[in-house]
């Protein structure tokens, strides 16, 4: 027997993408967590979502200025959401954060294998 992997629901993801309760699959989502987005986060959710190919498990990235932290929500309600989706879809995450200027630091590419749940 293979134990089942917990994984959302596309449609529990788009739901917590607009600040509504997941309804496939309890433990989606967590009020603890950031996860409903404003207009300038649902734009680059939905080019993200369009860019995405159909093969592989590097089909898609999110591409956002800075970290996406929103210090009024005490976190990326973006990237957690991003995470989630991947995690639907069994992809790794990747995310690229745009820094502004020419400093030191650069761009940062972030990825997450933790959404294709590998055993070692």
């Amino acid at each position: 027997l293979k134990p089942k992997v917990f994984r959302p629901h596309l449609d529990d993801v788009e739901r917590l993408s607009h600040g509504k309760g997941a309804k496939k699959q309890r433990g989606t989502g967590s009020k603890y967590v950031c996860h409903r987005l404003n207009q300038d986060e649902r734009k680059l959710f939905d080019l993200a979502k369009k860019k995405s190919c159909a093969s592989g498990p590097f089909s898609s990235f999110l591409t956002l200025r800075g970290t996406g932290y929103r210090k009024e929500r005490k976190g990326s309600p973006l990237c957690n959401i991003w995470r989630q989706r991947c995690d639907a879809l069994e992809e790794l995450c990747v995310i690229v954060e745009k820094r502004s200027g020419s400093g030191i630091d650069g761009d940062r590419l972030v990825i997450d294998f933790s959404t294709l749940r590998v055993r070692n």
